[in-house]
């Protein structure tokens, strides 16, 4: 018989079970809540790293594109940097230079003179030096080993004859201009010495023994 004025005692105890039932029951749901916020937090973690991830090897893919970029192909076919010409300016001035060759002259020196006309061919016997003037000298040769130097000279137009040599057998190959000495360092002479280097690269690439006139001189003109 229940009591008057309070619960039944099934009551009680149902109360009782049903708090039991929710302090077993608090444990497990926030065991998953965990659970599920740590999964997120993992997630999370995982997406920021690939992002990184991505992020570094687009940066190495550029630095490396870029560093191909800084480089030049060569003639030779080999990669100069962009910066050679600065890095080549800070060589010593007394670090050996290689001089060139005469292969790598004569396409230049061509060049240069294909522009000059010919000169006729210079009368046989004929001595044009002046008396007190100064005149280079290309060679001191037999006969017909200067004629054939003169013609080649004067096709590509330096102005050279074939003149009496001291010695009776030999015959040297003289350039006009002659000049007084004093004019010897002028423009002129210059630009005269500097065709006669010209086509003394042609000649001698024209012929084994050939000389590229490098042991040329002048020497004054004297009748008599």
């Amino acid at each position: 018989m229940a009591r008057r004025g309070g619960p039944a005692l099934y009551e009680l105890l149902g109360s009782a079970r049903e708090g039991e039932g929710r302090a077993r029951t608090a444990p497990r749901r926030n065991a998953l809540f965990e659970t599920a916020h740590l999964r997120t937090l993992l997630v999370w973690v995982v997406v920021i790293a690939a992002v990184i991830a991505a992020l570094s090897a687009a940066y190495v893919l550029g630095a490396r594109r870029g560093g191909r970029d800084e480089t030049l192909e060569s003639p030779s076919g080999q990669n100069l940097p962009l910066n050679a010409g600065s890095d080549a300016a800070r060589v010593s001035e007394n670090s050996p230079v290689a001089a060139p060759t005469t292969a790598e002259l004569v396409p230049s020196v061509t060049a240069s003179t294909s522009t000059t006309l010919a000169l006729p061919k210079a009368a046989d016997g004929v001595d044009p030096r002046q008396q007190g003037l100064h005149y280079f000298v290309l060679a001191s040769t037999l006969e017909p080993n200067a004629v054939r130097l003169v013609a080649f000279c004067r096709e590509r137009g330096l102005d050279a004859y074939v003149v009496p040599d001291h010695n009776g057998r030999l015959r040297e190959v003289t350039v006009l201009p002659g000049f007084e000495l004093s004019e010897r360092s002028g423009p002129v002479i210059k630009q005269l010495e500097e065709r006669i280097r010209q086509v003394g690269v042609l000649w001698k690439a024209s012929g084994p023994g050939n000389s590229d006139f490098g042991d040329r001189y002048h020497k004054l003109f004297k009748k008599g």
